[in-house]
């Protein structure tokens, strides 16, 4: 019988261990985010250590349980049912009766809240989760509200894993492969959604909500990022929502 030697090239091995990474930090810095922790530090170790400080936070246990929670991953078809001013004024309204807002709850918090306060005035089967504003700094500084389908039913555990591509001009985008399943449900998805958006969600934040143009059968998908900015900006952009994407689909 014939034997054959499958090996890894050490370089290979070396660029997935900084992958697996750099999805850590990005899964510890959501989390994070969420302590409300002035500037935490978060940074690599040597070859496979992560140093996390956290200024004045007293509840060390607190900080682990939070740490250790993995990243939520969904795509969401968007829905249009309401307009973007009756979405606004729902919000604005529930925040007038409840005495709240974005800048006065962490965000998970607020997200939780506010859906809870719109229960019976939303379509059934939505939910509102909102999209970081481009110039931003957070999420609180500028936001941009969207309702989201709850039955689409495809989450992180069904991609294989997200990287950084380019397409036909050189501009980056986002190459995104599902597993089996996750190809299937993607092409239904797909094939029923044709010209509506579909939302990359993670912890409840959107990071994109791209245009679905077509059937998809294949399990692999391209996040186009357009926009005029220059090309560093948008680089960035890719880099940080393929390692979201794989710190959501990936407990590293």
């Amino acid at each position: 019988a014939e034997k054959l030697e499958v090996k890894y090239y050490d370089a290979y091995l070396l660029q997935q261990k900084q992958y697996i990474i750099g999805q850590a930090i990005e899964t510890l810095r959501n989390r994070i985010d969420e302590f409300g922790v002035a500037e935490p530090s978060i940074t690599q170790q040597g070859a496979d250590r992560i140093l996390i400080q956290l200024p004045g936070m007293a509840d060390a246990e607190k900080a682990k349980q939070l740490i250790n929670t993995t990243a939520k991953l969904d795509f969401m078809v968007v829905s249009y049912e309401k307009s973007a001013e009756e979405l606004s004024k729902l919000i604005a309204d529930a925040e007038k009766a409840g005495g709240y807002s974005m800048a006065t709850l962490k965000y998970s918090e607020y997200v939780t809240r506010l859906n809870k306060d719109l229960e019976g005035k939303l379509p059934p089967k939505t939910v509102v989760y909102f999209e970081k504003a481009e110039n931003a700094k957070s999420i609180e500084a500028g936001s941009m509200p969207m309702l989201l389908k709850t039955d689409t039913d495809l989450g992180g555990e069904l991609l294989d894993t997200a990287s950084v591509s380019f397409d036909q001009y050189g501009a980056p985008e986002v190459a995104l492969r599902f597993n089996p399943l996750g190809a299937t449900k993607f092409a239904d998805l797909t094939g029923t959604h044709i010209n509506e958006q579909m939302a990359v969600v993670l912890d409840k934040v959107i990071k994109t909500a791209p245009k679905i143009n077509g059937k998809i059968p294949n399990g692999q998908a391209v996040i186009t990022l357009g926009g005029a900015r220059n090309q560093k900006d948008t680089m960035a952009e890719a880099q940080l929502i393929a390692t979201a994407l794989r710190a959501g689909a990936l407990p590293a």
